[in-house]
């Protein structure tokens, strides 16, 4: 009997993304990703709404992408919303209209139950031992999560993603020094306010920041170890360039490419909230965690 393809599909305040992935031991075997970038989030900071103009791009890639699903032979298509349509006051048309593009529920997730789903997707290739804190850094929120041994310890919700850093503290293209400067500190300031307590022995990023950052360091795989001169050496080549050209010179999407300063400074937040040496990326998070839920608890995936 071939193994159950789920998909999993999330409209994010950055992205539209979906995995279709089979279980397979304590992850996944992936079949088929796809992105979009349409920033609803840029759209609920200035307006508080997502807007019609913007429900009407996101639906378009729904379509497309629960085409792609079926395409692969996946069931069921599990479908969710994050940060900034929790934010936006226009959330219940939007929800409805995904629903229906989708042909699945829209589930909006609580800050607490992306966080969960996080954490279990991240851990799940490589769990390490002892305390590991996991940071899931969105377009509009970064989940904050410690456990010890796989299992959940405290968690928070911060409304402080890579989109809403760089709308907030980073309006020039490329951003200034001055500007990164600040955003450093505006994070660490939302960080010391809400982060969860402790001291892990291991810091994980997932979500698109952290799978990026490695192709600025012509790293061919988001699996990786960024120590503090890595760090360093992507906000350089952030400082150097406008987005357009880090997009063309990396491969990187040119609206991944404006938010990634913003990114870059929460990880480096996080690193020194923590006193942490590095910090592991993956790319797997939140879609990973909803398969790996659904395989366990069917519909009760939300639970984690």
């Amino acid at each position: 009997m071939a193994p159950q393809r789920i998909a999993a599909l999330d409209v994010g305040s950055n992205t539209v993304h979906l995995l279709v992935a089979e279980p397979a031991g304590r992850g996944v075997r992936e079949v088929r990703r796809v992105v979009a970038m349409p920033r609803i989030g840029a759209a609920v900071n200035a307006t508080g709404l997502i807007g019609a103009a913007k429900v009407a791009e996101v639906v378009a890639e729904l379509e497309r992408m629960s085409g792609v699903a079926r395409e692969c032979d996946a069931t069921p298509l599990l479908l969710c919303a994050t940060e900034a349509v929790r934010q936006a006051g226009d959330r219940g048309e939007a929800l409805r209209a995904f629903s229906a593009a989708a042909g699945a529920e829209c589930v909006l997730l609580s800050g607490d139950a992306e966080a969960r789903l996080s954490f279990r997707g991240a851990v799940s290739t490589a769990p390490p031992d002892g305390v590991a804190l996991v940071c899931d850094i969105g377009g509009g929120s970064t989940e904050l999560v410690l456990g010890r041994d796989g299992r959940i310890e405290a968690l928070s919700s911060l409304p402080i993603g890579s989109g809403a850093a760089t709308d907030r503290w980073l309006p020039a293209d490329p951003p200034t020094a001055a500007q990164l400067d600040a955003c450093l500190h505006g994070v660490l300031d939302v960080l010391r306010r809400g982060a969860p307590t402790g001291t892990p022995h291991h810091l994980i990023a997932t979500g698109g920041t952290a799978s990026t950052l490695p192709r600025l360091l012509r790293r061919d795989s988001p699996e990786s170890t960024l120590a503090a001169a890595d760090l360093d050496r992507c906000r350089a080549t952030l400082l150097a360039a406008p987005a357009a050209d880090v997009a063309t010179a990396y491969a990187i999407d040119p609206a991944r490419a404006r938010v990634l300063a913003g990114g870059v400074q929460i990880i480096e937040a996080i690193r020194q909230l923590y006193a942490a040496d590095a910090v592991r990326t993956t790319i797997h998070g939140l879609r990973t965690g909803m398969i790996l839920a659904y395989a366990e608890k069917g519909d009760r995936w939300v639970d984690g």
